[in-house]
Parts: structure tokens; sequence; C-alpha cells
């Protein structure tokens, strides 16, 4: 592949994956104002919802944050009440949203679901599959080089 189609899929790729990851994030920004968090903090519920017991190590991995930043966020977060600790073992707990949260979750969800619900019909089926076959793959990559870094 020559230098210039290089270049030029990169410069579409950040454009568009910029664009779709503000999409989102204005889809649910009046309910996160509402609920005086922020989009990362939501994101964090979300992955806490779809992992119940994940460790903060975990979510720091996944959201690629650092341990610090996740502990803030995390504090917050228990502070409002909106997710719980619950003891795992003697050396560790998991995160767990409560039922605060689980509604916050679910009010953000129904939103970012009818934002994708109409990308989806508009590229079709076979192209919206086609889509996540691609996304997936280019997330095992990024996996893969993480792990050997």
């Amino acid at each position: 592949m020559e230098l210039d189609s290089i270049q030029t899929l990169i410069k579409d790729y950040l454009e568009l994956s910029v664009f779709t990851k503000n999409q989102v994030r204005e889809t649910v920004e009046e309910m996160t104002r509402e609920h005086f968090i922020t989009f990362e903090q939501f994101c964090m519920m979300r992955l806490i919802e779809q992992h119940p017991g994940i460790s903060p190590i975990q979510i720091a991995e996944r959201l690629d944050i650092n341990k610090s930043g996740v502990s803030i966020r995390i504090s917050r977060l228990l502070d409002k009440k909106f997710i719980e600790k619950r003891k795992i073992d003697n050396r560790s707990f998991g995160l767990y949203n409560s039922e605060k949260g689980h509604a916050i979750f679910n009010e953000g969800e129904k939103k970012i679901q009818s934002l994708v619900e109409k990308w989806i019909q508009e590229l079709g089926e076979q192209d919206s599959r086609e889509f996540i076959r691609i996304y997936k793959k280019i997330n095992t990559i990024i996996t893969r080089l993480r792990a050997e870094k």
C-alpha cells in the first residue's frame, strides 16, 4: 500500500472514530449532567453493568486509563452511591452498579441504542455486520500489540 493511501486511511479513521464517539457522548450528555457524572464515569458504569464484579485494574485495562484516574472516578461514583464495592476475598473486591446506578445505565443505554439503531437501519444488516467484524478485528490487533509491549 502506498504512503499517500495509508495516510488517507489514517486520517479518515481518526476523523470517523472521533466523530462517532462525540455523537455517543452528545447523546447521553443531558443525562450525565442531570446526574452530575462525566461521560467517562458513565462508560465505567456501562462496563460494570456488563461485567459485574469487575476490578478497578480490569477497568483501567479495558478503558485504557491509568489506575489513579480510575480510582478517582470510582471514588466519586461510590460517594454518589451509583456503584458498590463487594468483597470477593480477603485481598480483593469487585464493583457493582447500585440500584441508582443500574437506573442511570438503563437511561443512557436507551439513548445510545436509539442512536445506533438509526445508523444500523441506514447501513443495512450486511454492512453493519461487516463493520462490526472489522472493528472486532481492529480491537484484536490493538490487544495483541499492547500485550507485545
